[in-house]
């Protein structure tokens, strides 16, 4: 990273690729079976890749849907730009009914009293509103139970203004059990070909996010709900590199102090470091407050100079320190958190092994504060 012109700020930036986006995009579609749609789940500011960046690309390379989490998350899609079919995938309140008509989101929905909240703005604007029944087959989070999935589905057949257009579950388990997941994918199927053949009219069937369509490929249906894999992080327990994945996400920082101590120096708060020889300490201005999280100290390792180098001391809130000894490190140096330099690479699922949490969790506490900057 020495001496590019890449786009990094002073503190800390996270770069953004896209081509690798457009590679993990046509990587998905080569796997998954012919007519299967794409949602790109850009929940959690894009899984903390930033929504507002990354959606208008993913849909200029074909991706068919977008999936969120609030109301405030699908406006912000189409105050972007975004034009294609925004997904509400988790559980509103009638109050937030005005929103979602303003920002044309079709809701997953369990609940025929907030179908009908809907149905009252919907049939006030003569608009349609499209639904999709979520059915719950072990989440326990959200959703109809499967035996109640088709009195649901008619009684919300028959409110006006709004239109059922298809069905949906989760599985919890597709990163850890298959044998369970496709246990679950089977009772899925049933409930749903019980729905359609009530109805009399075909639904479009998704439950399948970036774990199942690994695990259990033949749950792919008519979309898959994709993550992770869109931007290169593997779930857990697969390696993103023997997948062919390529990482979206790069995370950067600088030097910005150098001292050196004698050894028996302690080293950040609660002196949980003791240096075991004369130790080049660098400051990094990068810390919890970032979203690289206070447990990485002691822990992690950063990338410094095309070298692997550990992370001592707690992770301040605003900054951290590394030891640079024998790295012949300058103010100013590119420290790279996430990503590669030389011939060493940090994935974000290795950061994960480290925190003992899931690839999720290591790239949505990405802050505010951290710049992102689209690169070719």
């Amino acid at each position: 990273m020495e001496g590019s012109n890449l786009p990094l700020s002073p503190r800390t930036t996270a770069l953004l690729s896209r081509s690798a986006l457009v590679h993990n995009v046509r990587w998905l579609r080569e796997r998954l079976p012919a007519g299967t749609k794409l949602m790109a789940v850009v929940k959690a500011n894009a899984y903390g890749h930033g929504a507002a960046l990354v959606a208008p690309e993913l849909q200029a390379v074909g991706c068919d849907a977008f999936g969120v989490a609030t109301t405030a998350e699908a406006a912000e899609l189409r105050a972007a730009g975004v034009t294609a079919p925004v997904y509400l995938l988790s559980p509103v309140l009638p109050e937030e009914v005005e929103s979602i008509l303003e920002s044309r989101v079709v809701c997953l929905v369990q609940d025929v009293r907030f179908v009908q909240a809907l149905s009252e703005q919907a049939v006030k604007r003569n608009l349609r509103v499209e639904v999709h029944l979520k059915v719950d087959t072990g989440m326990s989070r959200f959703g109809v139970h499967p035996r109640d999935a088709v009195e649901t589905a008619m009684a919300i057949q028959r409110v006006p203004g709004v239109h059922l257009t298809g069905i949906a579950t989760h599985f919890p388990c597709a990163d850890s059990d298959a044998d369970l997941t496709r246990h679950q994918w089977q009772a899925f199927q049933q409930t749903a070909e019980s729905v359609v053949q009530q109805l009399g009219k075909p639904l479009v069937r998704h439950s399948a996010a970036s774990a199942g369509v690994l695990a259990v490929p033949e749950a792919s249906a008519d979309m898959v709900r994709c993550g992770l894999l869109v931007y290169g992080v593997a779930p857990s327990g697969y390696d993103p590199r023997s997948l062919g994945l390529r990482p979206v996400l790069s995370l950067h920082s600088r030097v910005v102090a150098l001292r050196r101590i004698p050894a028996g120096t302690t080293v950040g708060y609660g002196a949980t470091f003791v240096a075991a020889r004369e130790t080049l300490v660098a400051t990094i201005p990068v810390g919890y407050g970032d979203g690289y999280l206070r447990a990485l100290g002691n822990r992690a390792q950063v990338l410094l100079r095309g070298r692997r180098v550990p992370v001592i001391g707690r992770v301040c809130m605003d900054q951290m320190m590394i030891d640079a000894t024998d790295t012949g490190a300058e103010v100013g140096d590119v420290v790279t958190l996430i990503g590669g330099q030389g011939n060493e690479e940090v994935t974000v699922n290795e950061i994960a092994c480290w925190l003992d949490t899931t690839p999720h969790e290591v790239v949505t506490l990405l802050s505010a504060r951290v710049q992102r900057f689209l690169v070719d």
